[in-house]
């Protein structure tokens, strides 16, 4: 009875400063561009986190070189998921999301204004035509760093799930090394099928970027086992078994 209260209690104070958050962001890109904006953006981000009780640490920001653009991959546990990508690395930071978030009261406006990607988990041949747009537009903006999780879906188990080639093939027609962004404890925090908010501890460790020169579409698993490993090792989770 307690933790439902408590969660409750958080997701009233949340609540209106995610609402407050995007609003500010979504005008403040009318008027501002470059540096300001991600400011916002990743303050924003880190507010959200805070009023709702996840103590964020992150390791590893130096590996994300300043000066270099990546595709940048993170494990999908929660809802908070997007607010602690946006904080845990410096680069500016857009990617896709999943299209019906598009249509969200003032969060669908502002990732619109921003320049994110809606895209469809049910449609493979839309997905994959969002993914090559998405390249077309990162090779004119050497400062942007594109976010992807791999997995398609928010874990069930906490587990980590199978990865998705889309994001690969993209890194690979890019060019761009792959900066594997881990998370854990998030599971503990929220989880897919309730609402319930428990504070805690989310730590977060970018890992040193994954070359993707030499891999082709033919040898793209190749690479995505490479990746997989990396998440793997630090959750110190097992392979699983062919």
């Amino acid at each position: 009875m307690m933790a439902r209260a408590r969660s409750l209690l958080l997701w009233l104070v949340t609540l209106p400063v995610f609402v407050a958050a995007c609003a500010a962001v979504w005008l403040a890109s009318f008027v501002v561009r470059g540096r300001a904006l991600e400011r916002l953006i990743k303050g924003g981000s880190r507010a959200v986190l805070l009023v709702a009780g996840v103590r964020l640490r992150v390791r590893g920001r130096e590996n994300a070189v300043p000066g270099r653009q990546y595709v940048a991959m993170m494990n999908h546990v929660n809802f908070f998921d997007p607010l602690v990508f946006q904080a845990a690395i410096p680069p500016a930071l857009r990617g896709v999301e999943e299209e019906s978030h598009f249509r969200w009261p003032v969060y669908g406006g502002t990732i619109r204004r921003v320049g994110m990607f809606p895209i469809s988990r049910k449609d493979t041949a839309s997905a994959v035509e969002t993914l090559r747009r998405a390249a077309a537009w990162l090779r004119g903006r050497p400062d942007v760093t594109f976010g992807i999780m791999p997995e398609g879906t928010r874990t069930l188990d906490g587990r980590l799930g199978p990865f998705k080639r889309g994001g690969f093939l993209m890194a690979v027609d890019t060019g761009l090394d792959i900066l594997p962004v881990v998370q854990s404890g998030a599971f503990e925090v929220a989880r897919k099928g309730s609402l319930a908010i428990r504070p805690g501890r989310v730590d977060v460790t970018v890992e040193p970027a994954v070359p993707t020169a030499g891999y082709t579409k033919e040898t793209v698993q190749e690479l995505i086992d490479r990746v997989r490993g990396v998440f793997l090792e630090r959750l110190g989770e097992r392979p699983e078994r062919p």
